[in-house]
């Protein structure tokens, strides 16, 4: 999907920009242009290439969606990788989608292969804000990141939901879908800071005012950016000790459970014991034995091992055994 909004002279805001118009305002200095990419063709991946003097190894990372977050800098332009969050609504899986990002001194392009929320958030501001698309393309870049990086809120509070659940089943109802839940919040905890960590040193840089085509003026308003990742970076650690805590009360909880098994199964065997000796003894092959003849001689037996058990139970239940 290809669109460009366009503010002219700082008056006036157009949308749903043609290519040709493209091609007469990005010469102008009193223009500013936003081209947002979703998923682009090779025609307009070229397009953006050679009206915006693209290097070749940008549009490369644009193609390859497995980078780390980072900054480059080019002569006509700054380029950025940073990682949108969102997550699976049935499954909860945390999931991140690549944003590249070229900003100049009078344009900036977006481009992505999987929708961002965020960015349509940002887009449709920008829109209505003559003050927002007008301004700067710096200023137009950090309304992208700051949507961006807000939109990873939503993400911690599922994550924080997840993990209260699992929490309450540990200490209820432990199960083998518990163990795999706890894996899994663990997974997308580690994922999501290892794309995090990265953006946050991105954001720093960008807040120091050492880039081409960024005002340090605007750094304060990166470094607030900054600041909310260094925030859930935070938050993050804290889920990610709370979900190895959790992992450890269902092992305990595990072999606690194990132990009363244990437990159970070594009275009946440590009751069945004399039991056993007393039958045994009865099932010798003798042929004199005094209880052999005698009228109540089975009941007798079966009498003497219920007392012997019931014995052995009063026992251990005295000595707190079970």
């Amino acid at each position: 999907m290809f669109k460009a909004m366009l503010c002219k002279e700082k008056k006036e805001i157009m949308g749903s920009l043609k290519k040709e118009q493209i091609k007469r305002a990005v010469d102008k200095e009193d223009s500013l242009i936003w081209v947002e990419l979703e998923n682009p063709t090779k025609e307009e991946l070229s397009f953006i290439k050679d009206i915006f003097k693209l290097h070749p190894l940008t549009v490369e990372d644009c193609v390859n969606t497995n980078a780390r977050p980072k900054i480059d800098q080019f002569p006509s332009y700054l380029f950025l990788i940073l990682h949108a969050a969102g997550y699976h609504p049935k499954t909860l899986k945390v999931k991140t989608i690549e944003l590249n990002i070229c900003v100049g001194k009078n344009f900036l392009l977006t481009i992505h292969m999987d929708p961002i929320p965020s960015l349509k958030t940002a887009w449709a501001r920008a829109e209505k804000n003559l003050n927002l698309m007008c301004t700067s393309s710096d200023n137009l870049l950090h309304q992208v990141i700051d949507s961006l990086v807000d939109n990873y809120f939503p993400v911690i509070d599922m994550l924080d939901s997840r993990i209260d659940k699992v929490e309450n089943e540990v200490f209820s109802n432990p199960t083998e879908e518990t163990l795999k839940q706890i894996f899994s919040i663990k997974n997308d905890i580690f994922f999501l800071r290892r794309a995090i960590s990265p953006q946050r040193e991105t954001i720093n840089l960008l807040a120091k005012g050492d880039h081409a085509f960024i005002n340090p003026a605007i750094g304060i308003y990166f470094r607030d950016i900054g600041d909310n990742l260094m925030f859930i970076l935070d938050t993050i650690d804290t889920y990610r000790d709370t979900v190895s805590s959790a992992l450890d009360a269902y092992l305990s909880n595990i072999t606690n459970k194990t132990n009363e098994i244990m437990k159970t199964l070594t009275v009946i065997a440590t009751i069945m014991m004399p039991l056993s000796v007393i039958t045994g003894i009865y099932g010798m092959n003798f042929k004199f034995m005094p209880e052999i003849g005698w009228k109540f001689g089975y009941l007798g037996a079966y009498i003497l091992m219920a007392i012997v058990a019931c014995g052995m139970l009063i026992y251990f239940k005295k000595n707190k055994w079970f």
